[in-house]
């Protein structure tokens, strides 16, 4: 039995193959065994952040350990052939440097300016407090505003908070909007969904030539009746029945309130509201058997 062995070379791979020659001239050849010779690819070395000239901009790079991530410049570059010298030939560059001037005056107005998460939570806490005690009392945002300057000019050498704390209308109007209402308010929803049955009371109301119709619920709870709790405010001005028992269709459905839970509606003893004929109650209680009349004086 003869042995030939056929080496080829392809500049990536030694590939060896043995064919063993019989008597009676039949071939068998073996499953060639390939070894890939892969070259090393540079990568990041996270001992290059040690370095106190560079670890202020540069960042790893995860989606590819062949390349580093520079905030200065806000780009990535590769570190696949020179690792440390591509980063020393990316600092000399031109981009890089003019970057790094604006960048070093960003982190020391950042720096100088940013307070402690503590500070800034127990700010916020004192602000929101401050706004809910003026709203449940009646106090406009006009004079919300002149008392934070009172508290300011009174605490701000014994105060922190009271020197941090800026109240003035549209920051008030904003926490109490954006804050403070839709808090109570879904408190106020889950109360009526644990209790189950409600009752609805809506009236028009008239602020300049705009007309609301904000929309009361009152429910039984853990503390007895709560009345005249606000869910939602509804600019219309159509006073029709139909539209009226459309927004309040609208309001309970939003709200997730079960429409079986409701006993009674209460309003104004108008025709549209409380009539016999074509009515807001009359279209509810098409809707609902037994359905209360209750009368707003």
């Amino acid at each position: 039995m003869d042995v030939k062995i056929i080496i080829e070379n392809d500049h990536e791979s030694l590939i060896t193959t043995t064919i063993l020659k019989s008597k009676e001239n039949k071939n068998v050849e073996v499953v060639p065994s390939a070894c890939e010779k892969k070259k090393k690819k540079g990568v990041f070395n996270p001992q290059w952040l040690r370095d106190s000239q560079v670890n202020s901009f540069l960042r790893e790079y995860k989606l590819d350990s062949t390349k580093i991530l520079c905030i200065a410049c806000n780009e990535t570059f590769s570190i696949h052939y020179g690792g440390k010298n591509d980063i020393d030939r990316h600092i000399k560059l031109k981009r890089h440097i003019n970057n790094m001037k604006s960048f070093n005056i960003n982190r020391q107005l950042i720096t100088s300016t940013m307070k402690p998460n503590k500070e800034i939570e127990e700010t916020a806490a004192a602000e929101g407090v401050f706004v809910y005690h003026g709203g449940k009392h009646g106090h406009s945002y006009l004079s919300q505003q002149c008392i934070t300057n009172v508290l300011k000019t009174i605490f701000s050498s014994s105060s922190a908070i009271s020197k941090s704390m800026s109240c003035g209308r549209t920051k008030c109007n904003s926490i109490a909007v954006n804050v403070l209402a839709p808090y109570f308010t879904q408190k106020v929803l889950t109360e009526v969904k644990q209790a189950y049955f409600y009752s609805i009371m809506f009236d028009a109301s008239n602020k300049g030539n705009t007309k609301f119709f904000p929309v009361c619920v009152q429910y039984f709870s853990k503390i007895g009746v709560k009345k005249g709790c606000i869910i939602d405010l509804i600019d219309d001005a159509d006073e029709s029945a139909t539209n009226i028992f459309e927004n309040l269709m609208t309001v309970i459905k939003k709200s997730g309130l079960p429409f079986d839970g409701l006993t009674s509606i209460g309003a104004d003893n108008t025709n549209v509201n409380m009539g016999n004929n074509h009515s807001v109650y009359t279209l509810f209680n098409n809707e609902i058997e037994n359905l209360f009349k209750g009368k707003l004086s």
